[in-house]
């Protein structure tokens, strides 16, 4: 086994007949980051332990390390999501003196936009497109609700997307064309994904178990192809794609009972999390000709080397994928890339800490993401 930078070598499965070599690289151990997003150039974003400034929102770029965001005025701030021209959502305290927190937009010479509120005291965002429409949830006035949100650049303004029964909603994604998917109390009394457009509005779009079925959906691509996690009727939770004019397609598990869909690419090749026999939560990659596979099969030596790839939170359409391992000492962030990095123009990892924690999120606890049990 080799090791450079971080870097661990993988093989091409020959059985296999699409593509499914990776080379896997250990963030914090080749930049010295970890990341919650990333883009198609190869930039990251999350937050970094500044020295003397503290938690903060970063952008890294290879061979240039990581550039401070800074905040709305209070302690911290953290980046959510990236787009192709690095632009940065994300969430941010607005006080010294208290824990408000709202959604900002950061762009290269503008710096940091506070996105406001649709008149309740806080806001967060978790997705933004390449025109810069960032989308996400805020509470509404007197913080009756939380309710999914659309801000964009050339109004600068926040709107609410509703409902489906007119309580509490949340966006967690957004393509090209403006059309969000996200989730939603609805009048079944469970959760449902949604999809909005400009034209159509607020869709509720059903699950895998039938018109009481509970889910979300968690990403979507430019064509509406939505993935995400939904309920089967029988008390497990399914990775699902959902297509305009297919409907709901379950993507199947790793050999065990649950799994959740978290993002797809522009082609309709999709990455999550499921549990295998062993009811373990593992890393996979879908396509339509290889079906369902575990990411940890696909790098040589998979748990055996101590890499055991726990969720894939990203893929690009280049076909890089963002994963974490979850252990017992925490989450340690991978990029798998088909081609290897060029790591001469890797800067030395900083020295200092890394810090993934714990902003105040706003919202509704329900709309957390499905977690598959360990």
């Amino acid at each position: 086994m080799t090791y450079r930078l971080g870097m661990v070598v993988v093989v091409a499965l020959l059985a296999q007949s699409a593509r499914a070599d990776y080379f896997a690289y250990d963030l914090e151990t080749t930049f010295g980051i970890r990341a919650t997003a990333f883009n198609e150039n190869r930039q990251f974003a999350g937050s970094f332990d500044f020295p003397g400034e503290g938690l903060r929102a970063f952008r890294f770029d290879i061979g240039s390390g990581p550039i401070n965001l800074g905040t709305l005025g209070g302690a911290f701030s953290m980046a959510t999501a990236l787009n192709n021209v690095g632009w940065v959502a994300g969430d941010s305290r607005i006080n010294p003196a208290n824990s408000v927190v709202h959604s900002f937009l950061w762009r290269p010479g503008i710096g940091m936009t506070d996105l406001g509120t649709l008149g309740g005291t806080g806001s967060s965002s978790a997705a933004v497109n390449q025109v810069g429409w960032v989308v996400g949830n805020s509470q509404t006035p007197g913080n009756a609700f939380t309710q999914a949100f659309l801000w964009r650049p050339e109004t600068g303004t926040m709107v609410s997307l509703g409902s489906l029964n007119n309580s509490n909603s949340a966006a967690t994604g957004v393509n090209l064309g403006g059309s969000i998917v996200g989730v939603s109390d609805s009048s079944a009394g469970v959760n449902r994904p949604f999809l909005w457009t400009p034209t159509g509005g607020l869709t509720e779009l059903g699950g895998l178990g039938g018109p009481n079925a509970a889910g979300r959906a968690n990403g979507i691509n430019d064509a509406n192809s939505i993935v995400g996690a939904s309920s089967r009727g029988d008390g497990t939770t399914g990775a699902f794609l959902w297509q305009p004019g297919a409907g709901f397609l379950d993507l199947g598990t790793l050999g065990g009972i649950n799994a959740s869909a978290s993002s797809i690419t522009q082609s309709g090749i999709v990455v999550g999390t499921s549990e295998n026999a062993g009811l373990e939560p593992r890393a996979f990659v879908w396509d339509a000709t290889n079906g369902i596979r575990d990411l940890n099969d696909l790098i040589l030596g998979g748990g055996g080397i101590g890499l055991t790839l726990t969720n894939a939170l990203a893929i690009s359409d280049r076909g890089d994928i963002l994963a974490v391992r979850q252990g017992q000492d925490g989450a340690s962030y991978f990029l798998l890339t088909e081609q290897p990095l060029d790591t001469n123009s890797v800067p030395a990892p900083a020295a200092f800490a890394l810090v993934l924690a714990a902003l105040p999120i706003l919202g509704y606890r329900r709309f957390r993401q499905t977690r598959v049990a360990a």
